[in-house]
């Protein structure tokens, strides 16, 4: 294969993925490591990618968050493994609240237990109906078409007589202030059913740690089990407190 078509692959490839590593290419075109970082030097040069130490973002990464249907349609490995780490925090007989996200969609797609569920999301709601064992208690009001979710101050009022055992959470970004994500509507949803459950699980990206968006769900003291899909480094890390455990999924303990 010539080095241009590789390239228009690569290009194409890290549109879907938002990231690439040296070994990804290596892996993915069966090339060697020196003609792999050959390929990252010239995508640099030619100003269409942003090198990082190690690998390749899009020039647009940290400046925009996809709207619901381009993120379902890039899909991950990665994705796909928190979705499925996830599955594992669920007990029967217990009440959960399940956000709007595409992670915990592919999680609800995955669990069939005798649990009640509250959600915002119609997504979960269709994923869910096909699981004859979980109860669904949808919050209705306003749909969002964008982002997929139902809003109304009597969904708010709603989730105020609710004590939920877990709530599990998305963001779409993650800084020493707190969790965000896109829309208001959203987090004020998401932010109430935090404040009314006993335990806040999130489930996350490690490229969440660049924050672009407005509207805060919570304080990252709120996260007790944070599942995502590398080790944190340390100054992630210290974002959170002691009691929040990490788990990186497919591993075996979380720390």
């Amino acid at each position: 294969m010539s080095q241009e078509k590789r390239i228009a692959l690569i290009k194409q490839l890290l549109e879907e993925r938002q990231e690439l590593t040296t070994k990804d290419i290596m892996a993915e075109f069966g090339v060697s490591q020196d003609t792999a970082r050959r390929d990252i030097v010239l995508l640099a040069q030619r100003g269409e990618v942003k090198r990082t130490h190690g690998g390749i973002l899009p020039l647009d990464f940290g400046h925009q968050v996809l709207n619901y249907q381009k993120r379902l349609s890039q899909f991950t490995e990665e994705k796909t493994k928190i979705a499925l780490e996830a599955t594992n925090y669920f007990n029967p007989h217990h009440v959960y609240f399940i956000d709007a996200s595409t992670i915990l969609l592919k999680t609800c797609q995955n669990i069939n237990l005798p649990i009640t569920v509250i959600t915002h999301s119609l997504d979960n709601c269709l994923a869910l109906a096909e699981q004859n064992k979980v109860t669904i208690k949808a919050l209705g009001g306003a749909f969002d078409h964008e982002s997929r979710f139902f809003y109304s101050n009597q969904a708010l009022n709603e989730l105020d007589t609710i004590e939920f055992d877990t709530a599990f959470i998305a963001a779409s970004g993650i800084d020493e202030k707190g969790l965000y994500i896109l829309k208001q509507e959203d987090a004020q949803i998401v932010s109430r059913a935090v404040a009314r459950s006993r335990k806040v699980i999130l489930v996350a990206e490690h490229q969440k740690f660049v924050n672009t968006s407005y509207y805060r769900i919570c304080t990252p003291d709120k996260i007790s089990l944070f599942i995502t899909d590398r080790p944190l480094t340390q100054k992630q890390r210290v974002i959170f407190p002691e009691t929040t455990k990490i788990q990186v999924a497919g591993e075996s303990t979380s720390r």
